[in-house]
């Protein structure tokens, strides 16, 4: 019963699942799921007292990828995806160019779709916030080229006409075909679709785009899950410095025709 789970049960728990091998992100979503479970049935009055999850410290995660793609892997990977997959190729192409999530792109019908204006309408998105993502010119010739279906109609659907669920095997075959997570241990290091939208965002700031502006094009909720790419900013700060020098040079020059104006009076 809820009355005989103790913090020290959980822990237990904690301690267990981490031994059999499990993710540090699978423990904490069991743990989260007790803590979920407990909440509900204090909230609807079937239960009293301290969640007893209060006193477990939850494992920390990081699993932010940081690995992006060059542009040669870019160009191998959409190579082959075309020869085996123009759909998935496709997909692919999109999250590229507007760091779309997997989810995003199935879930994008054809009144999402703004040619003429070169907008995405982007209406459920991850963060339950709509954004707007901005068509390349290669999108739009894409988008172009398809057969336009009704406004609520699903743009990418799979061979049985149905809406697309989850990435196709397809993408990781084809990493796996040109070895480029050979080697590579770290999770956080290997090349998945996710990588493309990571991909996208690394490239934005590599170009010196402001963070607030990857912030707004990523659809994040807040900057600190955008920081992460301002190491791949130019050295803006550096640069910013170096300009103060040249003001500092001007002010020293106008008190030296000052002082030698003063000079000349006398």
């Amino acid at each position: 019963t809820l009355s005989q789970i103790s913090p020290f049960d959980l822990e237990k728990l904690k301690i267990k699942l981490m031994k059999q091998g499990f993710a540090q992100a699978t423990v904490k979503h069991v743990l989260v799921l007790v803590r979920q479970i407990i909440n509900k049935a204090i909230s609807w009055g079937m239960w009293s007292g301290e969640n007893p999850i209060k006193k477990v410290k939850l494992p920390t995660l990081n699993n932010r990828r940081e690995r992006f793609l060059t542009k040669a892997e870019v160009g191998k990977i959409l190579k082959a995806l075309q020869v085996i997959s123009p759909l998935v190729h496709d997909i692919a192409l999109l999250s590229l160019h507007t760091g779309m999530r997997a989810g995003e792109i199935f879930s994008l019908k054809w009144s999402h779709i703004d040619i003429e204006n070169g907008f995405i309408h982007i209406a459920d998105p991850k963060n339950k916030r709509s954004r707007k993502a901005f068509m390349t010119s290669t999108i739009k010739d894409m988008f172009a080229s398809y057969e336009v279906g009704k406004p609520e109609d699903f743009v990418y659907r799979s061979t049985r006409g149905k809406k697309i669920k989850e990435v196709s095997h397809t993408f990781d075959r084809v990493v796996k075909d040109l070895k480029i997570n050979e080697g590579i241990k770290d999770p956080r290091q290997k090349v998945v679709f996710h990588t493309l939208r990571h991909t996208f965002a690394s490239w934005l700031a590599i170009q010196g785009t402001p963070i607030l502006t990857i912030k707004e094009l990523m659809g994040h909720q807040s900057l600190a899950m955008t920081e992460r790419y301002s190491h791949l900013s130019p050295d803006h700060k550096k640069q910013a410095v170096e300009g103060i020098e040249s003001y500092f040079a001007a002010v020293e020059t106008t008190a030296g025709d000052d002082v030698t104006e003063k000079q000349q009076g006398s």
